[in-house]
């Protein structure tokens, strides 16, 4: 190659690089096609442009592109850790732990591999494995503040521990940032709860809490505009308008309500049916509401959607869930959030199951407010004032979905699955008129990923 070619390749790299540091992706994407033109089997460039795709949600074309680079360059253990992210993407978990594997070979001294691999075995129940990894991070990086919470939560902490003094030290740390800092007052906070020192631990959690809303963007008056907007749209009469329209013969099973209410459970419990898939927390109720109508003016448009507009939605959603499906008769969508969505589940499958789960107030509150999330997760969880207010919204929407929609929704309460989980379970199966199978009493033997914070929970 000559001398001014490469380098010129050199600058388009690290020009596509920088934008990809800063985020934007575009115009990473952009440059690193520039490179490829001028050289198709650039390993590094080829790669790079596959982690663009992957976070672009561009699965197929992410696929294409890291196998690719492993192709080109066979010994490149950043490679396999971003198809590893892809097969989590994907729920190949099995493939993930395959290729998270081959990073650790290649990059032994990477901690981000064997963080990786130790949160997807957590989400198979391989609890004490997934703990081994999380150490194994520790070892290499004694600074990895999401691992000493992870390994707080794994763990009963019954007195202060090498854990403990561990997650103190760094947390009094000058050199310990904020997102750090609140990783380990999470852990903390955990630890002494087990210790029944309350006051200890509430002070690490609001600490914790206070750190996370920092960095959040929430406007919690918004909410209250929203459940106004949807009560007021969602009427008997908008319900009379669209009684012949959707998917009449589906009956899709939706597990919704607060999160931390118990919606991992019911899910873990119905998807030990042999006719069950647990579809996990889809965002394809949205998606498919999103390709029939302009949600900007969501839900101000919905009266004026057609019968047709309606049976494109529930056609594109069933189309979703069937591909996912592995041939069950029925898949379960445990999205919390699709609470807000039940008038929408009502025009689209008149027949659905909805469960709601819920859970005494008090206890699903703290259980939001002493739990770290992804930045994806409940932006109104941070700050106890406006966790209240979100719940008295929610509230008072399913009030309103009861009250317009009488026997489309059944309730199934956390306490009581938990205090006797027999009789729930049947009454569950039955509403989706599924025979009940003693599998559903041995939920946390199942062998399906549980990616929430749940995780470790519904496999005790």
């Amino acid at each position: 190659m000559e001398p001014d070619i490469s380098k010129n390749i050199e600058a388009l790299l690290s020009a596509a690089v920088t934008a990809h540091r800063q985020g934007n992706l575009r115009q990473a994407a952009t440059g690193y096609e520039q490179v490829l033109t001028t050289a198709p089997d650039h390993a590094i460039a080829t790669q790079l442009l596959g982690t663009v795709a992957l976070q672009n949600l561009q699965f197929d074309k992410a696929r294409r592109l890291l196998n690719r680079a492993i192709e080109l360059d066979p010994e490149n253990g950043t490679t396999f850790h971003n198809l590893a992210r892809l097969d989590e993407a994907e729920d190949k978990l099995h493939n993930a732990i395959t290729n998270y594997q081959r990073a650790i070979e290649l990059m032994p001294d990477n901690p981000d591999s064997s963080f990786s691999l130790a949160n997807v075995l957590m989400s198979q129940g391989q609890l004490e494995e997934s703990e081994r990894w999380y150490r194994r991070t520790l070892a290499i990086d004694p600074a990895y503040a999401e691992a000493h919470r992870k390994i707080a939560r794994l763990k009963k902490h019954t007195a202060v521990d090498s854990d403990v003094t561990a997650m103190e030290t760094l947390f009094r740390a000058n050199s310990t940032n904020d997102s750090a800092r609140l990783q380990l007052a999470f852990g903390l906070g955990k630890a002494y709860e087990d210790m029944q020192n309350y006051d200890k631990a509430y002070t690490y959690f609001n600490t914790a809490n206070k750190l996370k809303r920092a960095q959040m963007r929430f406007d919690i008056n918004n909410w209250d505009k929203e459940i106004d907007k949807v009560i007021d749209v969602f009427t008997p009469d908008l319900f009379a308008q669209f009684c012949d329209a959707g998917q009449m013969d589906a009956r899709p099973v939706f597990i919704l309500g607060m999160p931390r209410s118990g919606t991992s459970l019911v899910e873990q419990v119905m998807a030990s049916h042999s006719k069950v898939f647990g579809g996990g927390e889809l965002q394809t109720l949205n998606t498919a509401i999103m390709t029939a109508m302009d949600v900007r003016h969501f839900p101000s448009n919905v009266p004026q959607l057609t019968p047709q507009a309606i049976m494109k939605m529930a056609d594109g959603y069933l189309a979703q869930t069937s591909a996912i499906s592995a041939g069950a008769n029925y898949v379960t969508d445990k999205n919390p959030d699709n609470f807000k969505l039940i008038g929408m589940i009502k025009l689209m499958f008149p027949d659905a199951r909805v469960i709601h789960t819920c859970r005494n107030p008090m206890d699903n509150c703290w259980s939001l407010y002493k739990n770290h999330f992804s930045d994806n997760g409940p932006f109104y969880s941070y700050d106890q004032t406006e966790l209240g207010r979100y719940y008295l919204g929610y509230s008072r929407l399913m009030q309103h979905w009861h009250k317009v929609l009488p026997g489309f929704v059944h309730d199934i309460v956390y306490e009581s699955l938990v205090a006797d989980l027999d009789t729930s379970a049947r009454a569950l199966l039955n509403y989706c008129e599924l025979e009940f199978e003693p599998a559903c009493l041995e939920f946390h033997r199942t062998a399906r990923s549980v990616r929430t914070a749940s995780a470790v929970q519904v496999r005790q």
